[in-house]
C-alpha cells in the first residue's frame, strides 16, 4: 500500500510550500526515532508514538504507543479509528488524515501549530481562572454583599442597641441582634456583669481602657513594683496588651510561654547586666538550676532561711535525728500495738488544699510508736512532749504526790513511800513529810535524766545535760522548712500518679541531714518546655506567678 505523505512548510511573510513523500505499508509508524515514517523532531515525543494503520473500507485505525495517549480531533484516546478529516496533535505537530488521491491507499498532512495556535489552543481547554471568564460581574455582587453586610451586620443591632423592645425581638428570631458583635465568650470572671457591656466598653469603637479595668481592680495586687523593676515593658504596659476578653472561660490570664519568655530570654541584655537572675527562655532546654531556701536561723532564734543553688550533697540542719530507711523497712518493725509497714502517707499528708503537706506532728503521727512512758509502775502515764520545764514538773508533781500518798511498791523506795496508807490514817509528821519528798526529789531527777538522754528524748533530738546546780537540760529546737522553693508553685495534690519514691529518695536516706528535695533534673524526667511532644508541656506560668508587689495595688500606681 502506498501513502501520501505532504509535509506543509512555513515561510516567512506568511507563505508556504508543500513537500510531498511516499511511504509503503499497511502502517504509517509516527516518532522520534529515526526509522519512524513520520520523523518528529520534538523531544516531547516518544521515539514510538503512535502508528496509523489504513483499514479496507477508507478508515484508519489510529493507536497510541505510550501511556500518555495522544490527542485525536481534541480527546485523549489510545485506539480509535476515524476517516478523513481526523487530527491528531503530537506536541506541537499537527497531522490531518486526508482522502487518499488518485493511486494512493492513504494520505497525510503534517504541518506544525505556531504559538498563536497553540495558545488559543489551551486557553480554549483551560478552565476559567477569572470571574470575566465566566460572564459573571463583580461590581453587582458585591454591592449586594456589603449592603447585606451593612443591614444584618450593622443596621439591625444597632436599632436593637437604642430600641430595647426591638433588640429582645431580635434576640428571639434568626436575625443577628447585638449579641453578633460579641467576639466571644467572657471570661468566667465577667460573666455576672455580661450583658452590660458599657462596663468595659466605656466609648463606642474604641478599645477598653485601663481606667474601666481599674474601676474593679484598684485593690489587685500590682503586677510589677515600678522602684523594683524599672523596666518600659512593665511600667508602660497596658492592660489590654496582655489581659483580652472574649477568649473563652478561661481565657483572660496569658498562660503561653511567651508571656514571660519575650522579657526572660535576653534578661541580661535588657537590663544592660543589672539583673541577677539568669536568662530562661524554656524549662525543657533553657532553665537554671532550682534555687531553695536552706532552712536557716539567726541568732534571736528567728528563721531566716538562706538562698542556695541546689545541689545532691547539700544538707540541712532540722535539730532532729531520724532514720527514713529504718522507718520504711519493707519487712516493717515492732511497734507497742503489734507488727506495722510503714509508708510515706504514715506520717507525710497533704494539707485540705493538697498543695503542701502537714508538719509531722508527735501526737498524731509519732506517739503511736514512740511512747513516752517513765515508770513501770505506771505504764500507763506517760511524759509531756513539749517543753523542758514541763517534763521536769510533770515528773517532780508526780513523784511528790506518790511519795506523800504511799503505796509505791518500790523496794529501792523508803518505808515510808512503799507503805500504804488508808484513808483515816494519821497525816505525816513533818520529818516523814521531809524524808518522802526527799525521796520525790531524788527520783524525779533520776527519771528526769534517763528521758533526756536513755531511749526517749535523745532518740531523736539532741540533748545539751545542764552545765551546773544552776542550769537545767536543753534540747535543740526542731526547725523544719515548710516551703523549700518559695518563688515556685507546686501542688501534690496535681502529682498523685507518681510514687513518693519518684522524687523523694527518702528509702535510702539514714540520716536526717539528707535533702530529699529533687532538683530540676527530677522534674524533667516528665516535664519540658510549652513544645513538648513526648512529656508534659509546661510554661512558666505553671510554676510561677507574675512578679506581684506585696504592698502595691493597681489603683495606687
Amino acid at each position: 500500500m502506498r501513502w501520501l505523505i505532504r509535509r506543509v512548510l512555513k515561510k516567512g511573510k506568511g507563505s508556504v510550500s508543500y513537500e510531498e513523500d511516499v511511504h509503503y505499508g499497511d502502517v504509517l509508524s509516527i516518532g522520534r526515532a529515526a526509522d519512524q515514517a513520520i520523523f518528529l523532531p520534538d523531544l516531547r515525543a516518544a521515539l514510538n508514538h503512535a502508528r496509523v494503520t489504513l483499514l479496507s473500507n477508507g478508515q484508519y485505525k489510529i493507536e497510541s504507543l505510550i501511556l500518555a495517549g495522544i490527542r485525536v480531533n481534541g480527546e485523549i484516546i489510545y485506539v480509535t479509528t476515524a476517516g478523513a478529516g481526523a487530527i491528531v496533535e503530537i506536541g506541537n505537530t499537527r497531522l490531518t488524515l486526508l482522502p487518499p488521491p488518485q493511486d494512493f491507499d492513504g494520505s497525510v498532512e503534517v504541518g506544525t501549530l505556531d504559538k498563536t495556535e497553540q495558545i488559543a489552543e489551551m486557553e480554549k481547554r483551560a478552565k476559567p481562572t477569572r470571574l470575566a471568564q465566566t460572564g459573571l460581574s463583580k461590581r453587582r455582587p458585591a454591592w449586594i454583599l456589603f449592603m447585606a453586610i451593612l443591614l444584618f451586620g450593622l443596621a439591625l443591632p444597632m436599632i436593637g442597641h437604642f430600641v430595647p423592645g426591638f433588640g429582645e425581638l431580635l434576640k428571639h428570631t434568626p436575625l443577628p441582634s447585638t449579641q453578633s458583635w460579641s467576639p466571644g465568650t467572657l471570661d468566667a470572671a465577667h460573666q455576672f456583669f455580661g450583658a452590660d457591656c458599657t462596663k468595659c466598653h466605656q466609648h463606642a469603637f474604641l478599645t477598653v481602657r485601663d481606667n474601666a479595668c481599674l474601676a474593679c481592680h484598684a485593690n489587685t495586687a500590682a503586677h510589677a513594683d515600678p522602684a523594683k523593676y524599672n523596666l518600659p515593658q512593665l511600667g508602660n504596659a497596658q492592660c489590654r496588651s496582655c489581659h483580652q476578653d472574649h477568649q473563652g472561660l478561661r481565657g483572660l490570664i496569658r498562660t503561653d510561654q511567651r508571656l514571660c519568655s519575650d522579657c526572660h530570654a535576653n534578661l541580661k541584655a535588657r537590663t544592660q547586666g543589672v539583673s541577677t537572675f539568669a536568662n530562661v527562655s524554656d524549662f525543657g532546654t533553657n532553665h537554671p538550676e532550682f534555687k531553695l531556701d536552706l532552712p536557716d536561723w539567726d541568732a534571736n532564734g528567728k528563721f531566716a532561711p538562706h538562698r542556695v543553688t541546689f545541689a545532691a550533697d547539700l544538707k540541712e540542719n532540722s535539730g532532729l535525728k531520724f532514720n527514713h530507711k529504718k522507718h520504711l523497712n519493707p519487712d516493717g518493725l515492732n511497734t507497742p500495738d503489734g507488727h506495722r509497714v510503714l509508708e510515706c502517707v504514715s506520717c507525710h499528708r497533704p494539707d485540705a488544699g493538697g498543695a503542701k503537706m502537714r508538719p509531722v506532728a508527735f501526737a498524731t503521727m509519732c506517739h503511736d510508736c514512740h511512747k513516752l512512758g517513765f515508770d513501770t509502775l505506771a505504764p500507763n502515764r506517760e511524759a509531756p512532749h513539749g517543753k523542758v520545764s514541763e517534763v521536769i514538773y510533770t515528773l517532780n508533781e508526780y513523784y511528790a504526790k506518790i511519795a506523800l500518798e504511799g503505796g509505791y511498791q518500790n523496794a529501792q523506795s523508803p518505808a515510808i513511800v512503799q507503805e500504804r496508807r488508808r484513808p483515816g490514817s494519821p497525816p505525816l509528821s513533818q520529818p516523814q513529810q521531809q524524808e518522802a519528798l526527799a525521796w520525790a526529789r531524788d527520783r524525779a531527777r533520776s527519771v528526769t535524766e534517763s528521758l533526756f538522754t536513755g531511749k526517749a528524748c535523745t532518740t531523736c533530738h539532741k540533748v545539751t545535760a545542764p552545765r551546773d546546780a544552776a542550769d537545767t537540760w536543753h534540747i535543740a529546737p526542731v526547725r523544719v522548712s515548710g516551703v523549700w522553693y518559695a518563688d515556685a508553685k507546686f501542688t501534690h495534690a496535681k502529682h498523685t500518679t507518681v510514687k513518693c519514691e519518684d522524687c523523694h529518695a527518702a528509702r535510702k536516706s539514714e540520716q536526717s541531714s539528707d535533702l530529699l528535695i529533687p532538683g530540676i533534673a527530677n522534674c524533667r524526667a516528665c516535664h519540658a518546655g510549652a513544645k513538648a511532644r513526648d512529656k508534659v508541656a509546661t510554661t512558666c506560668i505553671a510554676c510561677h506567678g507574675y512578679h506581684q508587689s506585696a504592698t502595691l495595688k493597681m489603683g495606687r500606681l
